[in-house]
């Protein structure tokens, strides 16, 4: 389970508004310690579903910002409530969490659409800055990582890229990077422009793919060969 480490006194600020998370995991246990580390934070715990069959109905009962979702449950596997989650609400970010330290799962996970990927042995303070991330539109996943798990991803689901909108040659440069786990500050300070012209091109790349975040733009990314 994740320890239950100190946070540093700034890792909590009451000028962050509240952030709605669902967890789902079949361990009750593993459910109360997880609200109780959340308990100071900016994460509330708005829902619980103890199977991946339960979650998208709690999901959509609860409306939550994150979702945090266990891999290996007893009542549906998590890899399919991820993909049913981000098909029936695209712009809810996810986290998976696993026991196991897995390439496999790792590729899965990203392939699905997850923000991030942890272990369930991570400290306390990991996990808030993960979640802190997540909610800013980042991934977890370090370049090594991103590269890897991306060049797992099957190729047999790639999209059309003759029905999306074609990318700007500055916006194939900025999904290069994206796909190489770079985050907007990252993208700036490569191309030499600011952080907000960065996010702009990455949000017109998500539209015109027509998927959900930066981590479904990754795996396209890969799937036709720009990473």
């Amino acid at each position: 389970m994740i320890s239950d480490a100190t946070l540093n006194d700034e890792t909590i600020s009451s000028e962050y508004a509240p952030v709605p998370i669902v967890l789902v995991d079949d361990h009750d246990i593993w459910r109360d310690g997880m609200r109780s580390m959340l308990s100071g934070t900016e994460f509330i715990v708005v829902g619980e579903a103890s199977s991946g069959r339960e979650a998208p109905g709690v999901v959509a009962a609860c409306s939550p910002r994150i979702v945090v979702l266990d891999i290996r449950m007893a009542g549906g596997d998590g890899f399919e409530a991820l993909k049913e989650l981000k098909s029936r609400f695209p712009l809810i970010a996810v986290l998976m969490l696993s026991t196991y330290e897995s390439p496999t799962f790792m590729a899965r996970a990203v392939a699905g659409g997850a923000s991030g990927y942890l272990l369930k042995g991570s400290r306390r303070s990991e996990l808030i800055e993960a979640l802190r991330k997540i909610n800013d539109g980042e991934t977890l996943l370090t370049k090594e990582d991103l590269v890897h798990s991306l060049r797992c991803v099957s190729p047999t689901a790639q999209m059309s890229v003759d029905s999306m909108e074609p990318l700007t040659p500055r916006e194939e440069e900025v999904i290069g990077l994206l796909a190489t786990g770079l985050t907007n500050r990252d993208i700036a300070a490569m191309l030499y422009i600011s952080e907000g012209t960065a996010k702009t091109h990455v949000e017109h790349i998500i539209r015109k793919l027509g998927v959900s975040d930066r981590v479904q733009a990754a795996v396209w990314a890969a799937r036709n060969g720009m990473i």
